[in-house]
């Protein structure tokens, strides 16, 4: 009796069904749940799933925050800081994370595309809304037929094409966003501070510590990356304590610097592991410089009867994955190993459509048996499937994923059209100049005949 009490007590009856009013479960959430199994899409990220209570209350959390910075944008002729001030104190925030709110919510207003995608899903935080303004910040958006282009390229990169796909990390979207930008004008750099192209070195001492920050092409930068972690590894020493031993001549390391260009596509960009991808003008650099060349297509098949990977096979498979496979993970490519879907000792063959990219972590836990993977044979997709039950799928990252060839094609056709056009252009306003020009004067009459 005083259990069917105590029970009562928590409990309300609606028809036959009964609710436990005490509990933490969400009752809209789980609507929503009950919905989308009935109404809910095919292709969706994982941070938007309608089929995860935690992913429901986030998307929820982000569609709350969405709108209030768009509901506090101010308008143009408003005192900025006196809208800045009022925000500080209604939402406790500094006037950095306020001020690069509220230019990030803007932009999104200027991109048409992407706000109704956002506004569709709620699938970007602020983070992402905030790397996609820094990115943007580098072109001339009054070119509206240049913004029309970046705002169709990177909705449909943020459009999901899987179900339960991982969504791209604020990284991810500033290198795409890059790359689409670099189609339009080469002469923008990939770094996004507003440091001078040339080159800076910036020295900062605080105390006892002090801070050298260096701006220079990136691939210049992943050249001393790749040395200092070398000779770290190879000494045993910090990186720090190997880069002042490169410095001052004490320290010699031999490194490989791979990168990734299409051979038949003119003026196309390259493609670097931790870079991504580099303007055309830099690439020619770089194809001049280059001590070995290797046709990737011609070794997609190759398989050899080792363990061990070989260093062209790895390249292959570097190009596809990009870096770790494993979701948002950005582990230095050079830390990767490669991994066998399927134990070698089990049959699994070491070629490029049956490896895959971990860095040492994530290998770990897929020997241990905490996740397996499986690799789509036509896009280079993985879908992981974890040991709780639970699954994404995580596209391939890499220049060599047919994704970012298809890409390169549309790059390659809206390139020859751009020069198209600008030589149509450019024959149409000469034509209008000379017919504005006042015909020439009638030649002079002939001089009469002396009689």
């Amino acid at each position: 009796m005083g259990a069917e009490q105590g029970s009562e007590e928590h409990l309300k009856g609606v028809g036959d069904m009964k609710i436990d009013i005490d509990s933490d479960l969400d009752f809209a959430s789980t609507v929503e749940m009950e919905l989308a199994k009935l109404l809910g899409p095919d292709k969706y990220y994982s941070c938007v799933s309608p089929y995860d209570r935690v992913s429901v209350q986030g998307a929820r959390m982000r569609r709350s925050d969405y709108r209030l910075w768009q509901e506090v944008l101010p308008e143009d002729e408003a005192d900025i800081a006196l809208v800045v001030a009022g925000l500080k104190r209604q939402l406790g925030r500094g006037d950095g994370y306020i001020t690069s709110a509220l230019y990030a919510h803007q932009r999104i207003t200027e991109m048409p595309r992407l706000r109704a995608l956002q506004e569709s899903m709620f699938h970007l935080d602020l983070d992402r809304l905030k790397a996609i303004d820094a990115v943007m910040s580098k072109t001339d958006t009054t070119v509206a037929e240049n913004l029309e282009i970046i705002d169709e390229q990177i909705t449909a990169y943020l459009t999901p094409s899987r179900a339960n796909q991982l969504l791209p990390s604020a990284a991810q979207i500033r290198k795409k966003l890059n790359a689409i930008i670099q189609e339009l004008d080469d002469s923008i750099s990939t770094d996004d501070s507003s440091a001078p192209s040339e080159g800076t070195v910036d020295v900062v001492y605080d105390g006892d510590r002090a801070f050298l920050n260096v701006e220079m092409e990136p691939m210049q930068i992943k050249e001393i990356e790749n040395r200092v972690r070398k000779l770290a590894k190879r000494e045993k020493i910090s990186q720090a304590e190997a880069l002042r031993r490169l410095i001052r001549g004490e320290g010699k390391t031999d490194i490989v610097l791979d990168f990734y260009r299409a051979t038949d596509i003119p003026d196309a960009p390259a493609w670097a592991p931790g870079v991504g991808w580099i303007p055309a003008a830099q690439a020619e650099r770089l194809v001049q410089q280059a001590t070995q060349t290797r046709d990737m297509d011609a070794l997609y098949d190759k398989v050899v009867p080792d363990y061990r990977t070989p260093d062209d096979i790895r390249s292959v498979v570097i190009g596809l994955d990009g870096t770790c496979s494993d979701g948002d993970c950005l582990c230095h490519e050079d830390r990767t190993q490669m991994d066998h879907r399927i134990d070698h000792k089990d049959g699994g063959p070491t070629t490029a459509a049956h490896l895959a990219a971990l860095c040492p972590t994530h290998h770990n836990v897929k020997t241990d048996g905490r996740v397996f993977y499986l690799i789509d044979p036509i896009t280079r997709d993985k879908y992981f499937l974890y040991e709780d039950g639970t699954w994404v799928m995580v596209e391939a990252k890499g220049p060599l994923a047919p994704k970012a060839k298809n890409w390169l094609q549309t790059f390659s056709q809206r390139l020859a059209n751009r020069r198209q056009r600008i030589r149509e252009e450019s024959q149409a306003k000469r034509e209008a100049e000379q017919a504005a020009q006042p015909p020439p004067p009638p030649p002079p009459p002939d001089d009469p005949p002396p009689f």
